[in-house]
């Protein structure tokens, strides 16, 4: 496994990491808990020491599986990712968000927190308002519960790199593939900053895991599976730390 570095934090992060967005489900959509568990020890075992879930993922369920996964690493050789979807002005409902992410991860700090989803006027009207979101985040802080504040977002990539340029962040989460490289310059503005850069949908969602013919011949040779040449391209961009699949 390569382990690159996380922005200016001094944190190596594998280069792949493990999005928990899609665990394995049966047929009424619960997550298949003993597969998943196993999939996520497998990852860990094998070099990856970074996870990535949100509290929305699977109503709350894909935390607490890898929580239970958690409890049979080693805590202080991983990384745990979540997220925040709270956008509003309510530091009250931005605080219980986070800590209903510790208690179903049931740790007592999250590394990587990221607000979810974030677009540059949520940004403005709601988590920076006098005494909101962004206060109480550095509060958290404070306090040890989360380690880096960072965002996620599908923002257009100019808005994006204004959120960087604020200052208030240490990571960020953007897509980036072969088929979508919209996001490249901002990705490189983020690391010129000292941000380090996860990456969702190296993959493409699974489109180029099983491209069409056409998107066949966008791939690189010398894989062994489009899947791989998918990920090599992410990765052949110096500027990115962690490829989230």
């Amino acid at each position: 496994m390569q382990y690159r570095e996380y922005g200016n934090t001094g944190i190596k992060l594998s280069a792949l990491g493990f999005g928990c967005m899609r665990f394995p489900t049966d047929e009424n959509r619960r997550i298949k808990e003993d597969e998943s568990i196993e999939m996520l020890k497998y990852a860990y075992e094998h070099g990856v020491n970074i996870f990535d879930s949100a509290a929305v993922y699977n109503g709350g369920d894909s935390e607490r599986v890898l929580g239970k996964a958690v409890k049979e690493m080693d805590r202080s050789k991983i990384y745990i990712s979540t997220k925040n979807h709270y956008k509003g002005p309510d530091a009250g409902e931005w605080r219980r968000t986070l800590e209903g992410s510790l208690e179903r991860l049931d740790v007592d700090h999250i590394d990587f927190y990221h607000m979810h989803d974030l677009r540059l006027n949520q940004f403005i009207e709601g988590i920076i308002v006098k005494g909101g979101p962004l206060q109480e985040a550095l509060k958290a802080k404070e306090e040890g519960l989360i380690r880096y504040l960072c965002f996620s977002s599908h923002d257009e990539p100019e808005n994006v790199k204004k959120m960087i340029n604020t200052g208030y962040f240490e990571g960020i989460l953007v897509q980036y593939n072969i088929l979508n490289r919209s996001y490249e310059d901002a990705i490189a503005h983020a690391r010129q900053k000292g941000l380090g850069v996860l990456v969702m949908g190296p993959v493409g969602g699974g489109r180029l895991a099983a491209p069409s013919e056409q998107i066949q011949k966008l791939i690189p040779g010398g894989a062994k599976t489009s899947a791989e040449a998918a990920l090599r391209f992410v990765l052949a961009n110096e500027n990115v730390t962690t490829a989230l699949s």
